[in-house]
């Protein structure tokens, strides 16, 4: 009889509708997450529709293009990773390790060569 009892507590309308309701948003979120995974990428040179080849005066890691290379830079590529800044043509041809994205090891890179050349 008390296995009855817990079964029936089990199948309650209560605890199928909650299943219901768990199952529908565990799809759902699989469904979005499906959908939307593409739309995260890193800035590219052919969406920024530039040439694919960097030009030799680029200095690389020179985010703001006035010929240095410094800690402003890192803070406008972190700015322009974020979205909060737009990539242009020229921040995309100082891409920090050459391969033509701006990600976040392009921070890593440009902030190992600031401090490989700093002297403390």
């Amino acid at each position: 009889m008390e296995m009855q009892t817990k079964l029936q507590r089990l199948l309650s309308r209560r605890n199928l509708s909650l299943a219901a309701f768990a199952s529908a948003c565990v799809v759902g979120s699989f469904l979005i997450g499906i959908q939307t995974a593409g739309d995260v990428q890193p800035f590219t040179l052919i969406e920024a529709q530039t040439a694919t080849v960097i030009p030799e005066q680029a200095l690389r890691g020179d985010m703001d293009g006035n010929g240095t290379v410094d800690v402003k830079d890192a803070l406008r590529l972190l700015e322009i990773i974020q979205g909060i800044r737009a990539a242009t043509e020229k921040t995309l041809e100082a891409d920090p390790d050459g391969n033509g994205t701006l990600t976040l090891d392009d921070v890593r890179v440009l902030l190992q060569e600031l401090a490989s050349r700093s002297t403390w």
